[in-house]
């Protein structure tokens, strides 16, 4: 009688998955069907249920990648948050700003009243177009 050992009898078990594996890989879609429904298999019933597993694996990997997004958003914003913003005076502000309305016609600004800006409504318009690149940084001439 011959003693296998426990690894000896998986990869046994391995290449028959394996085998089976490629027979049934072999086998025509309505083989399969013929052969399910010989075995008292309801197809329909199994598709429903593959397509029910499907679907809630879809959906639970969804969520994740939502929960992930949020999670770093999160953060982005915590550290947004707690970096200093240094910014150039306000009058340097009001010209560079000036500067870029006037070498980029596509971007616009509206005023309060259809007259002025604020001085906040000067920093924000200041914090905005340094988000959207339209100055590179505190630092540029524009």
């Amino acid at each position: 009688m011959t003693h296998h050992t426990q690894k000896d009898l998986l990869r046994k078990a391995n290449r028959i998955a394996a085998a089976l594996s490629d027979e049934v890989d072999a086998l025509t879609d309505e083989q399969l069907m013929q052969e399910a429904q010989e075995d008292g298999l309801d197809t329909a019933k199994l598709g429903n249920e593959f397509r029910s597993s499907a679907m809630k694996l879809i959906a639970e990997a969804k969520r994740q990648k939502l929960a992930l997004a949020r999670q770093r958003l999160a953060e982005s914003q915590q550290n947004r948050a707690t970096e200093p913003r240094l910014r150039p005076s306000l009058e340097s502000i009001k010209q560079r700003i000036q500067a870029v309305l006037a070498i980029r016609p596509n971007l616009a600004v509206a005023f309060r009243d259809g007259k002025t800006l604020s001085d906040d409504d000067w920093l924000s318009l200041w914090d905005d177009f340094i988000e959207m690149g339209a100055v590179k940084d505190n630092h540029d001439p524009l």
